[in-house]
């Protein structure tokens, strides 16, 4: 696939109040998070005209929105060092909201609108990890819940059955504390504007964390 724009979702960034579309020209990167050694940095160029294109779809749909500027975290700059490494392409990051499932799912369809009404081809990227339980992470505690819930999503998300995450167990939930309760994966439901499949590229676990690289194919 070759975008001229990438369009990414990140789990780190949660608005108060409408969702945001980082309309900066440059987007510097944000470290939220320390302990590896190394710090992955993806300083790239934004799209404002994509970023005003993005809300305008949205509020159009009745969708609170707005712009704002702010950088990319590791939502954003991890999945695209290891997908778009040379950063040939321009970023939009776009926030989740305090918010409910249907609300995040209006906003993946405003996003898909605009995205489709753009004359330029651009990829969505979601970046966000499954479970999410840094305490045990920072013990370095295997939690076998939080693998047991990741497996579950990804089942959910292979067999394309999207009614099925708001109901996964509640105890391996409690324990997997995925992050931003998932409101992420609604997002990328919403945009996709069916229940499609996904496939499974990769997974990787370690004490109560996990994530994926999972592909869905639109249009």
């Amino acid at each position: 696939e070759q975008p001229t724009a990438i369009d990414a979702l990140t789990a780190r960034w949660e608005a108060p109040g409408p969702f945001l579309a980082d309309a900066g020209r440059r987007h510097s990167t944000l470290t939220d998070y320390h302990g590896f050694g190394v710090e992955v940095r993806y300083d790239c160029h934004g799209a404002p005209a994509l970023a005003r294109a993005i809300v305008e779809a949205a509020r159009a749909a009745g969708v609170r929105a707005a712009t704002a500027t702010r950088g990319v975290d590791s939502g954003v700059s991890v999945p695209l060092h290891f997908l778009a490494s040379r950063r040939l392409y321009q970023v939009v990051p776009v926030s989740l909201a305090r918010g409910t499932c249907a609300e995040h799912r209006a906003w993946g369809a405003a996003l898909r609108r605009a995205l489709d009404a753009w004359p330029e081809r651009v990829a969505f990227v979601v970046g966000g990890v499954l479970s999410h339980n840094v305490h045990a992470w920072n013990l370095k505690r295997e939690t076998p819940e939080a693998r047991s819930f990741d497996g579950r999503v990804l089942e959910v998300l292979k067999a394309g059955a999207w009614d099925e995450l708001e109901g996964l167990e509640p105890r391996s939930r409690a324990k997997a504390l995925p992050e931003a309760n998932l409101m992420h994966l609604e997002v990328l439901r919403g945009l996709l504007g069916e229940d499609l499949a996904g496939t499974l590229l990769c997974y990787e676990s370690g004490p109560g964390v996990g994530a994926a690289l999972v592909e869905f194919l639109v249009g």
